[in-house]
This record gives C-alpha cells, structure tokens and sequence, in this order.
C-alpha cells in the first residue's frame, strides 16, 4: 500500500462583519448625512403626487367635453 497524504491549503475570507468600521468625521464630510434621505423622500412625495394627478386625469370619463 502507498503512503499518500493530501495537502490542504486553507483560505481566509474576511466578511464586512468581522472588521471594524473606519472612523467618519461628520465635519469633514462634503453633504449633511441625512441629506441623501432627505432627497429620497421629496423624490418619493413628488411620484406620488405625480402618479395621484396622472390617475385623476385618466379617471375621467370625458363627459366634459361635450
């Protein structure tokens, strides 16, 4: 009988989880933090009001043409 032996090799895989999140000064950052949230719920409110006018349009019957 032969003598074989397997070499294994392991590989490390570092997740987000396991490393410390790098120091942020709010100072030195270019927008206000809550700035990108802010833009996304007037992006929101305008689709809203935009799809609520476009359905009243469409919800019309015509009758006020004649």
């Amino acid at each position: 009988m032969k003598n074989t032996t397997s070499v294994v090799s392991y590989e490390w895989e570092y997740y987000y989880d396991y490393l410390d999140p790098p120091n942020v000064d709010a100072s030195k950052l270019k927008y206000n933090k809550y700035s990108i949230v802010i833009i996304f719920w007037i992006i929101l409110a305008a689709f809203v009001g935009f799809l609520f006018l476009s359905l009243n349009l469409m919800s019309h019957s015509g009758n006020f043409l004649r």
